[in-house]
């Protein structure tokens, strides 16, 4: 008997041992640390973020254990940082059993608070994030630090993803992954260091050390969510081999089934049979019809409930999921003998879709792909119809699906590069006698402006559409009458490919002429609008991403009164570009005027003709962005002739 109690206890030691979170712990008698000047500039900075995640196979039964341990130390040395750490909230999403929550702050002088755990309250669906523990901390005063610990027993899960870079500096982050015998694997993203192996108690796992990271900004013409450091991870059951090709197979074989119905829904074949009657028989024509058809009559509602997926009740209930609703497509899509591929990708201002490494976080979009019009439908988007691809997935790979459940990875790239731009021309005068500037205005808008402008038009609130206006007859022109305003173009559907949307205006302002004795100033450059400035004074942290490539052509006549010379005419000469390796323009913007008589004619012509752009561009992107802005602030001066 005492033979079989000592080899309990030592097993149970040994258990005890093989959990590395369990030994674990914060130092015993806590001292503040010694900062740099930077460091004890900033509102607040991480001393310390440590992040353990361990995978534990108990010795009885198969269900794997899986622990969270979070470690931070941070110092507070304003309003400001203080708010930013003196909460704490734990997501609650999966968690077993809290194993242990502690919390202190240490004092400039010392003065060592612990939390006070009856203090932890349950706050359920914090702004639909779900349940979490919320706790403050309490004894936090300017320069004091604030040392968090707690441990989680979380549901089994095989895969995660976790966000590391912070809106505070953070000196030193550690993560440590520690799965064992687990098959399991690990990758950092947008950092400068990688996991190295390391020994947790005679375990395997892998540790990542990063120090100085920098906070993400949120910056103009970038992605800063996708861009932040983060880790995923995977860890499967023991014994198996699962690799990233059986994964991605599983996702295909599961997403897409009911995505090549081998025949039509009987309803749907009468649908089409109507829809299509005496319309073009090309594959653009009956695939934009029912991309317009679905927007028009049925409605995606994000829950659970499975019959939402089912064929027959969406047909009937005219409402589907998510996934249902690319069901609906594909019975049409067949119906109409129209060829498609399915589409699974992600948000690009999200997340970098990674064919590399398989991560259910990643799933979050779907396209259908009409190979012969190079054109999707974006199922989800009830603002756009088939065409070119929206501006949140451009440039982000993703998963072609064909009838056979093969796939492929592929960048999602845009066809045409002059899908998208702006046409305006201007034609001002001078009224009654010099009182006002009169500004006859004809606009072209294509690609993504031509599709935004008409979903504004046709699905934003009454009050919205009326700001609209200022929008399209000249921004930022304050005390401007709107004499016309004419859009033209103005339905959804739009049967021809890249149709542009119209609009024909005149306005009238007296702010754009100052008087300067017998003279006048005219403000020219503000009749292009508001323009975009990056006048960064921190340094860049993002690489640069537009929307989409567009460009702008404008042509502005300016009618001088016969009676008045003008001078000044050097401010409408600009030209700033961004040029590539070969010489070749990346971007530019060029304005320019040429007079004949009293007729002044400005030429403006600005372009992107790429959406991405590497960070040691960002000078000269710069350059051209604000040049733009430049040219918003260009004034003549019109003198009365001697």
């Amino acid at each position: 008997m005492r033979t079989f109690i000592v080899i309990l206890l030592c097993f149970c030691s040994t258990q005890a041992f093989s959990q590395y979170y369990k030994n674990y712990d914060w130092a015993k008698k806590p001292k503040l640390h010694q900062l740099s000047e930077k460091e004890a500039n900033e509102s607040s900075v991480g001393i310390l973020e440590k992040y353990m995640i361990e995978y534990v196979v108990p010795e009885f039964g198969n269900n794997i254990k899986k622990f969270e341990t979070t470690h931070t130390i941070a110092r507070v040395h304003d309003e400001k940082g203080i708010k930013t750490h003196n909460t704490v909230y734990i997501s609650m999403y999966d968690v077993i059993d809290i194993v242990d929550i502690k919390a202190r702050t240490i004092t400039p002088n010392g003065k060592v608070t612990l939390l006070n755990k009856d203090n932890i309250k349950e706050v359920k669906n914090v702004e639909e994030y779900g349940d979490f523990k919320i706790f403050a901390i309490e004894g936090a005063e300017k320069d004091s630090e604030i040392e968090v610990l707690y441990t989680l027993e979380k549901e089994y899960s095989a895969f995660g993803r976790e966000t590391l870079q912070k809106s505070y500096p953070i000196r030193k982050l550690e993560y440590d992954f520690i799965m064992g015998d687990l098959p399991g694997r690990i990758k950092v993203y947008n950092a400068n260091s990688q996991f190295v192996a390391k020994t947790y108690n005679k375990r395997a796992g892998k540790q990542l050390v990063l120090k100085n990271i920098v906070p993400m900004l949120e910056e103009e013409y970038a992605t800063p969510n996708a861009n932040k450091t983060y880790v995923a991870f995977q860890c499967f059951g023991p014994g198996t081999n699962v690799t990233d090709s059986m994964l991605w197979n599983n996702v295909v074989t599961n997403i897409t089934d009911g995505m090549f119905p081998e025949t039509v829904h009987p309803e749907i074949a009468k649908i089409i049979e109507n829809l299509l009657k005496n319309q073009k028989d090309d594959d653009f024509t009956k695939a934009y019809l029912i991309d317009d058809y679905v927007k028009t009559n049925y409605t995606i509602v994000k829950n659970n409930n499975a019959q939402l997926s089912d064929i027959d009740y969406i047909v009937k209930n005219k409402s589907a999921s998510d996934l249902g609703i690319i069901k609906i497509y594909a019975h049409l899509l067949k119906a109409a003998n129209v060829e498609y591929l399915p589409v699974i990708t992600s948000d690009v201002y999200e997340h970098k879709f990674d064919s590399e490494f398989f991560n259910p976080a990643a799933l979050r979009e779907f396209l259908i792909y009409i190979p012969k019009t190079y054109n999707y439908i974006s199922p989800n988007r009830v603002d756009y119809r088939l065409s070119e691809i929206p501006p949140n997935i451009l440039g982000n790979k993703g998963i072609f699906v064909n009838a056979k459940k093969q796939y492929s990875f592929y960048k999602i790239l845009q066809k045409d590069p002059d899908f998208s731009r702006v046409v305006r021309n201007m034609n001002i005068s001078f009224e009654d006698d010099m009182e006002y500037v009169k500004i006859d205005q004809n606009q072209e808008y294509y690609g993504h402006w031509a599709m935004n402008n008409r979903a504004f038009l046709n699905l934003a609130p009454e009050q919205q559409i009326k700001e609209f206006e200022d929008y399209l007859t000249g921004s930022g022109i304050e005390d401007k009458v709107v004499k016309k305003y004419e859009p033209k173009n103005k339905e959804m559907m739009q049967l021809e490919y890249n149709k542009p949307f119209l609009v024909s205006s005149t306005i009238t302002s007296e702010s754009l002429l100052e008087e300067a004795g017998d003279s006048y100033i005219f403000q020219v450059g503000k009749v292009i609008g508001t323009q975009s400035e990056l006048y960064q004074e921190t340094k860049r942290v993002n690489p640069i991403q537009m929307q989409y490539p567009n460009r702008y052509n404008y042509e502005i006549v300016v009618n001088i009164p016969a009676d008045y010379d003008i001078e000044g005419l050097e401010s409408l000469i600009i030209k700033k570009e961004l040029l590539d390796e070969e010489g070749n323009q990346k971007c530019k913007f060029e304005s320019n005027y040429k007079l004949e008589g009293n007729k002044l004619t400005v030429m403006i012509e600005e372009f992107y003709k790429e959406y991405e752009y590497d960070i040691t561009e960002y000078e000269g992107f710069r350059e051209v962005i604000n040049a733009a802005s430049d040219f918003n602030k260009a004034a003549i001066l019109m003198n009365p002739k001697e």
